[in-house]
């Protein structure tokens, strides 16, 4: 069978349009490529050429209906796809279902459109001007798109990080892609019974326009929980804060009186003095030594905040017969907001408290070093004991314990990238340790 250009032409398009759609899923997942945009781009519109060249080849020799091979060209560019993002699999899942749910209503468009030109017509009989059409409006709607997309998507992909949610959303998505796939015209005719294509546009329009909200409604519904989570950071912080103080207030109020009782205590040395008595002397500053206010506190920097969040952690560690060591030397004026550096410390600490509490007490261990080099960045380095066991799925770890996810760890990274720096885990034996670096310039 000899193979004509005019039969090519129609499924070929009909696949292509696949490229703008995939282009279209970079935009929210653009903090989180693996390799250059021009590199990404690159893969997937080369994988898209070959797929769509392979596929449109099959379905002219083997006359095959070219709409049943959209579902390994689907796989096949959403592997391409995945692999070029360090998202996990649920983020990729969505955007792509997702956008493939707004694509397939967009070939309904325009099939319907073609079907009320050509009533007596049939899909099979779509002309490649419309093909054309359809992938120019394509392209267009993913251009109109990729402008949320690239702002408000990349705000959910960036802080809503918890996978369940990204699965629960992801079968949404692919309903409405379920849905919009199988109620595409085949006879054109049947839009032309009764008042079969007015009901027949008014539901579309009505799942269009729902799908939408629903994007919208997950934004802020996002958007909420973010706000909700900084509010409980800064409550937390808060309250840490508010201990330290309860506890230097005791400390001045027990040194204010220690040093309206020194006359007394000067008065009795001097009669112990006068009468030689060493012996009472020695017993009398001893016991005066140990009445001598203690500070519950230390002052590890500058900083109100962080102080009181590694005082916190400090006695946690101690609470739990945990070695912790802590060098911290910040630079006098930070551009890093507070909560963001509490939320990235208490992180870190807190994993590490958890972890060494899985090992036996002589072997549990936190250092810490907070350090500002050249000015130009503020490093943090820690390094904790652990049991040896750990859970690493796409080379991001994963929590070894009950009811754990490994947010915290994803968090603590997209925290880092907010100020252009970088968020490094990495483990040998039996030690963990976690590098975490901010741009100060």
């Amino acid at each position: 069978m000899i193979m004509k250009l005019s039969d090519f032409i129609i499924p070929f398009i009909n696949f292509i349009i696949l490229l703008p759609a995939t282009l279209l899923c970079v935009a929210p997942a653009k903090n989180h490529l693996r390799f250059k945009v021009s590199k990404v781009v690159l893969r997937i519109s080369v994988t898209s050429v070959i797929v769509s060249t392979v596929l449109s080849t099959i379905s002219v020799l083997l006359r095959i209906d070219y709409s049943l091979l959209y579902l390994p060209a689907f796989v096949i560019i959403f592997v391409v796809y995945h692999r070029s993002l360090d998202v996990h699999i649920s983020q990729s899942v969505f955007i792509f279902l997702l956008a493939c749910a707004f694509m397939t209503f967009i070939s309904d468009f325009i099939i319907m459109i073609d079907a009320f030109h050509h009533p007596d017509g049939k899909l099979i009989d779509f002309s490649a001007t419309a093909s054309i059409i359809h992938f120019i409006t394509s392209i267009l709607f993913c251009t109109l798109a990729s402008f949320p997309a690239s702002r408000h998507g990349a705000f959910l992909i960036d802080n809503l990080l918890q996978p369940k949610v990204w699965w629960i959303v992801s079968v949404i998505a692919g309903i409405f892609f379920a849905f919009t796939s199988s109620v595409i015209i085949h006879d054109y005719s049947t839009l032309h019974y009764n008042k079969v294509g007015m009901a027949y546009i008014a539901i579309m329009l009505m799942m269009f326009l729902l799908l939408i909200m629903l994007c919208i409604v997950l934004y802020f519904i996002v958007d909420v929980m973010i706000k909700k989570a900084e509010t409980d950071d800064r409550n937390h912080i808060l309250e840490m804060q508010e201990k330290q103080f309860e506890s230097e207030q005791r400390y001045i109020d027990a040194e204010r009186k220690a040093r309206h009782d020194f006359r007394q205590t000067i008065y009795t040395l001097k009669e112990l003095s006068t009468e030689h008595d060493y012996e009472a002397i020695d017993e009398y500053l001893s016991s005066y030594i140990a009445y001598l206010p203690q500070k519950e506190t230390v002052d590890y920097c500058h900083d109100h905040a962080l102080n009181a969040l590694f005082n916190h952690y400090s006695q946690l560690a101690a609470y739990y017969d945990t070695s912790f060591n802590l060098e911290v030397s910040l630079p006098d004026k930070l551009n890093i907001e507070t909560a963001d550096l509490c939320s990235v410390i208490g992180n870190i600490l807190e994993n590490a408290i958890l972890a060494c509490n899985d090992i036996p007490s002589d072997d549990r261990f936190i250092h810490m070093v907070v350090s500002e080099e050249q000015g130009r960045e503020l490093y943090i380095a820690a390094a904790n004991s652990y049991d040896g066991n750990v859970k690493e799925n796409n080379d991001r770890y994963l929590s070894t314990h009950k009811g754990g996810n490994g947010i915290g760890l994803i968090s603590i990274a997209a925290t880092a990238s907010k100020y252009n720096g970088m968020a490094r885990f990495r483990h040998d034996n039996a030690i963990f340790y976690s590098d975490v670096m901010f741009r100060l310039t």
